[in-house]
């Protein structure tokens, strides 16, 4: 599955709240959980093949990352009791994890993979109940530089397998067979029409099979063995509670992909709200919690199984922008689609049975598309001169220890294996330094009052000492006031509107950081039901104020250069950004101070 050109927003044809007729949804359905069927037995089978486990385990951790990956497709899809980013999101096998959990399986086998991705799990749940507190970490800049750095780790997996082929094969097999396929990829992606890009998948990889049999390296042999029915059965070593120096040294590396898994369900789910509203509206961060709470009981269910941990796949994207389906009632259909498919060995035979250069070429693609969806949430907002160099800097210390090209001989240590993993590396390495330059970037003034209407004074005294200390003009120092006293009644006369209970007295805390070209103040509050980002879209572009809070909102968005309103389950967040000379068409232009 691959994202088309053109318009996003253009293309949709079902929204995520609409149904399609059921026979859309059956079929666009059934064959993306065949198609997602293919990355997961690819990645799953990397991760045993590389770790040298049996045949038994193989069979084992593809049953149970499909039925886990179907659960939890439904589960995004449904949201049930506010777990599930309520989107077309489907789930799978973690390609982020393959190199952890090659380490974890060697070391220990599944007893011990299990164990560190229970620990993942309990940390992904920790993530997603302060994720507000994330926000200064989990940025279009790390968000977007990580998810590039994911495809670079896979590639070379992907290069290696295009040319694998039995040593009898042809000289010209591999080359030939993996040309096939990503030419008939690419060429539907680039030329084919929406129906049949939607199956391009599909004729790619059909086309490289048949080019495989015309060279003799296709083995059908496994898919007659193969049963129509059943499940596998588990591994009998249960969990490693011995918590040893194996245990202990492969943690933080397991730790980190947690967070890599929770930064990439926390983008996925961001586009996808996106992508499945026929009108812009500002991004719900409750159901972004809920997405990531999602992705982390998953990841206990795949502690307790022994296999990898799941994170969303590409497909959901896919369908949305590639083909206009972004409706929810086609995600539990791929769900069920998963769950059914898991309990039919021989469909698994068929996709292991596969050429590795077929399936190289199509991962190839695929992973490509990745990498530029990498590179468009890092410029989505625009960057400055100092979020490029470290976004930058961190992909290709990334990139260079993925192929080694950086002190090979220190990463062929037991230490050194612990970082050889580009994803690992170059995420912390931005993580780093984004945490540098905001902790070495302007300093926050805070203050914390009750969120009530006599507090205004309080928070004007506040600003005015802010303005002061880094001189400010008058003009523009009382533009700043304006704007908070707005954005302070805003909040109040939302609590009034949606009726929202008051178990005592509710705090506000303030936060203002002087810019290089004015101010940012973040009010941090407890949670409402509306959206003040999306109220003041409703106003449209002139202000047409027809309550006390729309007179409000209209004179915020006058004063303020932007205003973005972010919800999560515990915490409101509205940032306001005022300039300290009027930008044009907001009034007169003054100079700036």
């Amino acid at each position: 599955m691959a994202n088309g050109p053109g318009s996003d927003i253009a293309k949709l044809r079902f929204a995520a709240d609409e149904h399609p007729p059921r026979a859309v949804s059956l079929v666009i359905g059934a064959q993306t959980a065949i198609l997602v069927c293919v990355p997961l037995v690819v990645v799953t089978t990397i991760v045993a093949r590389v770790a040298d486990q049996s045949a038994d385990y193989l069979h084992w951790a593809i049953f149970a990352s499909m039925v886990i990956g179907g659960l939890l497709t439904i589960v995004q899809a449904k949201r049930v009791a506010g777990i599930g980013g309520g989107t077309l999101t489907v789930m799978g096998a973690s390609g982020a994890s393959i190199g952890v959990g090659a380490l974890a399986l060697v070391a220990g086998g599944p007893a011990l993979l299990g164990v560190l991705v229970l620990a993942a799990g309990l940390c992904q749940l920790a993530l997603a109940a302060r994720l507000a507190l994330l926000r200064r970490i989990i940025t279009p800049v790390v968000s977007g530089t990580l998810t590039a750095l994911v495809a670079v780790s896979i590639m070379p997996l992907a290069f290696a397998m295009l040319t694998r082929v039995p040593e009898n094969a042809p000289p010209a097999a591999a080359p030939t067979v993996a040309a096939v396929t990503m030419l008939c990829v690419v060429g539907l992606l680039l030329r084919g029409k929406r129906w049949v890009r939607a199956w391009n998948a599909v004729i790619g990889i059909a086309a490289g099979c048949v080019t495989a049999a015309l060279f003799g390296i296709l083995d059908f042999g496994r898919v007659a063995e193969a049963r129509w029915i059943g499940i596998p059965a588990p591994p009998a070593s249960g969990l490693d509670l011995s918590f040893d120096a194996g245990f202990w040294l492969l943690l933080p590396g397991f730790l980190f992909v947690s967070f890599v898994i929770t930064i990439r369900q926390v983008t996925d789910n961001v586009r996808m709200q996106h992508l499945s509203r026929r009108e812009p509206r500002a991004v719900d961060f409750r159901r972004v919690q809920g997405s990531v709470a999602a992705c982390g009981a998953g990841t206990l269910l795949s502690g307790f199984a022994g296999v990898l941990p799941p994170w969303p796949y590409v497909a959901g994207i896919a369908l949305a922008s590639g083909i206009g389906v972004a409706a929810r009632r086609v995600g539990v259909v791929i769900g069920a689609g998963f769950i059914a498919l898991a309990f039919v060995p021989k469909i698994t035979a068929v996709i292991l049975s596969i050429p590795a250069p077929v399936l190289g070429a199509y991962i190839t693609v695929v992973f490509g598309l990745i990498f530029v969806q990498g590179m468009r949430i890092l410029f989505q907002e625009g960057i400055d001169r100092q979020y490029s160099l470290i976004a930058g800097l961190a992909f290709w210390i990334g990139a260079g220890i993925q192929f080694q090209a950086i002190f090979p001989a220190y990463l062929a240590t037991p230490m050194g294996r612990m970082l050889a993993n580009g994803l690992t590396v170059g995420g912390l390495s931005i993580l780093l330094l984004n945490l540098f330059l905001d902790v070495t970037g302007p300093r926050r003034h805070r203050s914390e009052l009750a969120l009530r209407p006599e507090s205004l004074p309080e928070l004007d005294r506040f600003l005015r000492d802010f303005a002061a200390r880094y001189k400010w003009s008058g003009k523009a120092t009382d533009r700043l006031r304006a704007a908070a006293e707005e954005a302070l009644l805003s909040l109040l006369r939302q609590e009034e509107d949606e009726h929202a209970p008051a178990p005592g007295e509710r705090r506000l805390r303030v936060v203002a950081r002087n810019l290089r070209f004015g101010a940012g103040l973040e009010f941090t509050a407890a949670t409402h039901e509306g959206n003040l980002e999306n109220q003041m879209a409703l106003l449209g572009d002139r202000p047409d104020p027809t309550s006390e809070r729309d007179l409000s909102l209209a004179l915020l968005r006058h004063h303020a250069s932007s205003v973005k309103h972010h919800q999560y389950h515990n915490a409101d967040v509205l940032t306001v950004h005022v300039n300290r000379a009027w930008t044009a068409g907001r009034g007169d232009v003054s100079e700036v101070d």
